[in-house]
């Protein structure tokens, strides 16, 4: 007896190893936190426990760089993109890289934050605003707008991160290049601006006081309020500027159902809901804004406007662009 049980233990063997190697992998590569993927990746387990769901997390440049490396030897591990460099989504959707697909709630966001061919939709917004220390700096002297700090009173005072590492700075430099023209950024170099790496930078010069001011994402500080009081924001009287946290699926052969749905959840209730946990506007309107956050009309009301001129334009000159601001910064 105990040896035609062993028999038939043995005969189940196969078919369990055979069904965990059908389990689908599939690769999210993101610029989002690292403290927002641990709070999706268990959900999205449970939610999908047939799908092995692995992330690959890096800022939003150096995601591009190992997108485009892996094209040149032939083959793109990404299933899913999330990052913030949108111009960069309209270069891969240009070169049909990418699979035109509209998410479920999608028609709840707005036209301008959407591929118009579908190849992209943004999943959140981040928001670049004006933060001080106010240890260095009084609630009643502190800039109250981006061309504020091209004036000499804030020499030594302000850091940024840099177009060329972080793509909400790029974003940030090509709205503000439109807008105010590009001897804006010469006075900002007069003014001695820290421009280096990505946020967490600006915050860390912040809290040290070595630059008491900083052009920085609000989710960034709405993520100190409770261990650091020093640090306070404001929405620039210029407008704040409205980031796109975009979301695109790689085309590949096969059946892509599995990635598709996960996409669904994360324009779902629980994926928007882990967007405004992690400080970020969720994208599906009817969502609530980040917890001490103002409303996302608010934010709308003064942002810097989004246009397919302006993603157009704004794609023709991207080298320029960079090249520009390194010659003027560095």
């Amino acid at each position: 007896m105990k040896r035609i049980m062993l028999l038939a233990v043995m005969a189940l063997l196969p078919f369990s190893c055979t069904k965990k190697e059908e389990k689908t992998k599939v690769w999210i590569y993101t610029s989002l936190y690292k403290d927002t993927i641990a709070d999706i990746q268990p959900k999205l387990a449970t939610a999908f426990p047939d799908v092995d769901v692995q992330f690959y997390q890096a800022g939003s440049e150096e995601v591009a760089a190992k997108v485009q490396a892996e094209n040149l030897s032939g083959k793109i591990q990404a299933d899913i993109l999330i990052s913030s460099d949108r111009f960069w989504y309209e270069d891969m959707a240009s070169q049909q890289k990418l699979v035109a697909y509209k998410p479920a709630n999608s028609e709840k966001v707005e036209d301008f934050f959407k591929h118009p061919d579908s190849f992209y939709t943004t999943l959140s917004f981040p928001v670049m605003v004006i933060a001080y220390n106010t240890e260095a700096v009084a609630e009643k002297d502190a800039p109250k707008s981006f061309k504020e700090l091209s004036e000499a009173k804030w020499k030594d005072k302000v850091s940024t991160g840099s177009p060329l590492a972080s793509g909400t700075n790029f974003t940030t430099v090509a709205f503000l290049a439109k807008k105010y023209g590009w001897d804006y950024f010469s006075q900002l170099r007069k003014n001695n601006v820290i421009s280096e790496g990505g946020n967490s930078g600006v915050v860390r010069r912040l809290q040290s006081k070595e630059r008491p001011v900083g052009v920085v994402l609000l989710e960034n500080i709405l993520r100190l309020t409770s261990t650091d009081a020093r640090i306070k924001w404001v929405i620039p009287t210029d407008g704040a500027v409205i980031q796109s946290n975009v979301l695109a699926i790689v085309k590949k052969d096969g059946d892509q159902e599995k990635t598709k749905k996960i996409v669904d959840w994360m324009f779902g209730p629980e994926g928007q809901a882990a967007m405004a946990r992690s400080f970020m506007y969720p994208s599906v309107a009817g969502n609530a804004a980040p917890v001490g956050a103002p409303t996302f009309a608010e934010i709308e009301k003064t942002a810097l406007p989004w246009t397919r001129e302006f993603i157009a334009e704004t794609m023709k000159t991207r080298d320029e662009i960079k090249d520009k601001f390194a010659k003027i910064i560095f």
